[in-house]
């Protein structure tokens, strides 16, 4: 029989004669189209008196379905927009804080299209009046001003003036934004936007920051006028912010694919499209194809179905079979590869059990597709995608191209349809800046539906290209860029592409969506690294965003501020933490940030670092096994030093010895922990000078402390064990009284960051000016989660401060 690729009739005839099935094909196979834009299903089934056309969908994780229906969420807690050409653009991450991005706001001196960037600033006689419109006096002065640079200094007179800007602000993204316009003294303006007050800050009279609607590609007029001169920055934020990238948001707020949506919102249901999993058929799951079909997430069946249900009249089976975490190498290996390890049992098992679990969904096809009447099927096509899990191998990277010839092959002959009709979709992670292993399995996929390479499949095999589809973190649900980020769109336009793919393998038509403008390969120039001055400017033209924007709200915010003001208040927490940052941390990193080092902690008093301390090492009669963490304990003391810790206590006479911190030893050595710590916390890279040489250490010392001050917060620093799985249990005492205990060393997820105490309200009044008497106990590390390890343990203290940051409305440097 002929089965020439050229005659897509004669071969689906052949086709299902090797299944025998005996039915007319003519009207089902005539060419058809489908259009760009798909129309929405009509509700009705298949037309049962044709056989159903059944396709199969074969691949990993992807094939699966990882783009999300619901539930995106901003990845940032804040988007601010900034002309300040120094403003760096991207992320701007705040440790403890959140994720904040930064993009660009474009000013032109008006709304016409070759309007130059910038304002205008006029200039007019006497001081700020609100009762005076400025529309209608003439200037004194008119000149061009950089609004939204920092650094610049808004125009002046040397007599009192009112200074008013005038421009357009274009955004790149429609939605609710916040304008902040002015820094400092700047800050005190009116502001009007389209003609409507947003932002009023003049004496006498109600604030007003008012959230609008601005849409992109549409210059928005303004008119500033200052109380006060000053700075020219200018800043906005974009307020309520939502998720990318998920179903809901793709069709319902994008308005894409309105096929999916009827017209009272809900989604559609293909009622000639039937959507069957079948890795295990026992389990599985089958429905009409919705968008919650695959549950919380689709793969690539939704687009696809749509397409091949719009270009079908008879019923549609898609039986998927896809597992995550697969090899073509290794898990689907075909028959045709032959086998690199006989006695393993998984390698080639998920081909066996696509296999099988086609053969099985076939064999109940009338159990399984609503309103089948024994009309017969027709495996029209086959389906693949995936290509992740073998480009951790070079091995199979190098023979993916010859494993996919015989996958398809093999799909084949299983089911004796030798021209079987195979759309093979490519990697497509990173889009065109993909490189290294995915880029050879991507042209490896590409070949296959190369004629030229493979003419023994031209006409029967199309391989799709997605690259296009790739969608950036910013644009997504998630930040998982081996399931493309979790983004629908990326996932319908697979599917989407697939369909059309398969309809023209099948002899119909179909229209290509338009091609995006989305970026293509580039070869990226080194950029330098980013000088001493430029980082300062960066800082400089960050700080009104950071000030008045994210400190402002770090405070405001009910979650940080009660825990604020109790830090700035020195208050003993309900709950002891040997780790040292709390609240007050997230805000003084949000000070850093700009540039402002004001309110970082720096030394208090002597430096006890320096000094000589009385020291005394024990193993106590209470014997804890190696094996044992968390080491720190109840113990009797050596005799005579029940009170070791009290300032009358007699070190010299008690036997005690004196020296220099660090304290510690790794193995009985005097040696350092770490060769690579550079955190000033920690300091356990330093080489001990006194030996840490039993289980129990003791220190003590008295030393010259002057008065704390007001307005600052002090605290002791216990050094050495900063990281994860390092240092003991501690306690701490000033002046005979307990301070702070800790039963624990640094555990997972716990390290780079200070451990020590703070010195709270009810220890404050011993630091009064003079002689205070330091006491610090702690345990050696004998073991890890891992097991034993030698010995080891390293322990330094010393004192300090931070002036607290400003809490009411001068949190923020701005206003």
């Amino acid at each position: 029989m002929n089965t020439s690729t050229s005659d897509p009739v004669r071969r689906a005839r052949a086709a299902l004669a090797c299944l025998g099935v005996a039915v007319t094909l003519g009207a089902s196979l005539s060419p058809a189209q489908v259009p760009a834009r798909l129309p929405d299903p009509d509700g009705r089934p298949g037309d049962a008196t044709k056989p159903v056309q059944v396709y199969i969908l074969a691949g990993q994780s992807n094939m699966v379905g990882m783009g999300d229906v619901g539930g995106a969420r901003s990845h940032y807690a804040g988007v601010f927009l900034s002309p300040d050409p120094a403003a760096p653009l991207g992320t701007l991450a705040i440790h403890t804080v959140g994720s904040y991005r930064i993009r660009p706001l474009d000013v032109f001196v008006s709304d016409e299209p070759h309007a130059s960037r910038g304002a205008v600033a006029s200039l007019y006689e006497g001081a700020y009046d609100p009762a005076t419109d400025y529309d209608v006096l003439r200037p004194v002065r008119t000149e061009p001003v950089a609004l939204g640079v920092v650094r610049g200094v808004l125009p002046s007179l040397d007599r009192p003036h009112t200074v008013v800007v005038r421009g357009c602000v274009e955004v790149p993204e429609s939605g609710r934004y916040s304008i902040h316009p002015g820094y400092g003294e700047s800050a005190r303006n009116v502001t009007e936007l389209d003609g409507e007050v947003v932002y009023r800050n003049d004496s006498g009279s109600d604030c007003v920051l008012a959230v609008v609607e601005l849409e992109t590609g549409v210059r928005h007029r303004f008119t500033i006028t200052y109380c006060a001169g000053g700075s020219t920055a200018l800043w906005m934020s974009q307020e309520e912010l939502v998720g990318h990238g998920d179903l809901e948001t793709v069709v319902r707020r994008e308005g894409k694919f309105p096929n999916l949506i009827d017209d009272d919102g809900n989604w559609t249901v293909r009622h000639d499209v039937w959507l069957q999993e079948a890795r295990l058929v026992e389990g599985g799951r089958g429905s009409w194809l919705s968008a919650t079909s695959n549950g919380r997430s689709i793969g690539p069946e939704l687009g696809f179905g749509h397409v091949l249900g719009t270009f079908h009249d008879a019923p549609v089976l898609l039986i998927k079979t896809a597992q995550g975490n697969r090899s073509l190498g290794f898990d689907f290996r075909p028959p045709s590869s032959g086998r690199n390890d006989p006695a393993n049992k998984w390698e080639s098992l998920e081909y066996q059990l696509m296999i099988q679990g086609v053969r099985d969904t076939l064999d109940r096809i009338g159990e399984i597709v609503p309103g089948y009447q024994g009309q017969g099927y027709e495996l029209a096509g086959f389906v693949w995608w995936q290509g992740h899990k073998d480009s951790g191998s070079p091995e199979l990277v190098a023979e993916y191209e010859q494993n996919l010839v015989h996958l398809i092959r093999d799909v084949r002959a299983e089911f004796g349809v030798p021209d079987l009709p195979v759309a093979v979709a490519t990697v497509g992670f990173d889009g065109h800046a993909m490189s290294g292993a995915f880029l050879q399995i991507l042209q490896a996929q590409l070949a296959v539906g190369d004629p030229e390479r493979h003419p023994e499949l031209a006409g029967t095999v199309a391989s799709v290209d997605t690259r296009d589809f790739w969608r950036e973190i910013d644009e997504s649900p998630a930040n998982q860029g081996y399931h493309y980020n979790r983004n629908a769109e990326t996932y319908l336009l697979v599917g989407d592409a697939l369909g059309r793919a398969m309809v023209r393998l099948r002899g119909g038509e179909a229209e290509p969506l338009p091609r995006s403008d989305r970026p293509r390969a580039i070869t990226p120039e080194p950029v330098p690294a980013p000088s001493v001055q430029d980082e300062a400017a960066a800082q400089r033209a960050l700080a009104p965003i950071l000030l008045d924007g994210v400190a402002r709200a770090y405070v405001a915010d009910a979650r940080n501020r009660d825990r604020l003001l109790r830090e700035a208040r020195s208050e003993r927490p309900e709950r002891f933490s040997q780790f040292l940052r709390g609240a007050m941390y997230g805000l003084t990193s949000i000070y850093g940030a700009a540039g402002i080092d004001d309110f970082d902690w720096h030394g208090f008093g002597p430096d006890l670092r320096e000094l000589e301390w009385d020291y005394f090492s024990f193993d106590p009669p209470e014997v804890l096994p190696r094996e044992r963490g968390d080491r720190y304990r109840k113990v009797t003391w050596p005799d005579g030093m029940t009170e070791w810790f009290a300032p009358g206590f007699d070190a010299a006479g008690a036997g005690w010895r004196r020296g220099l911190p660090p304290f510690g030893q790794l193995d009985g050595e005097l040696a350092p922990l770490s060769t690579s710590c550079s955190a000033p916390f920690c300091g356990c890279s330093q080489p001990p000078r006194a030996l840490w040489s039993h289980e129990v250490l003791m220190l003590r010392g008295t030393f010259e402390f002057p008065a704390l001050k007001a307005d600052h917060r002090y605290r002791l620093v216990v050094g050495g064990s900063a990281h994860v799985n390092a240092g003991e249990g501690f306690a701490i005492y000033v002046n005979g009284r307990l301070l702070a205990e800790s039963t624990s060393g640094v555990g997972r997820r716990q390290g780079g960051q200070p451990r020590g105490a703070m010195i709270d309200e009810g220890f404050r009044d011993e630091f009064r000016g003079g002689p205070v008497t330091i006491a610090v106990c702690s345990f050696l590390r004998y073991n890890n989660p891992g097991g034993p390890i030698p010995p080891r343990g390293h322990i330094s203290v010393w004192m300090e401060e931070a002036h607290t940051p400003p809490l009411g409305d001068a949190a923020a440097g701005g206003r």
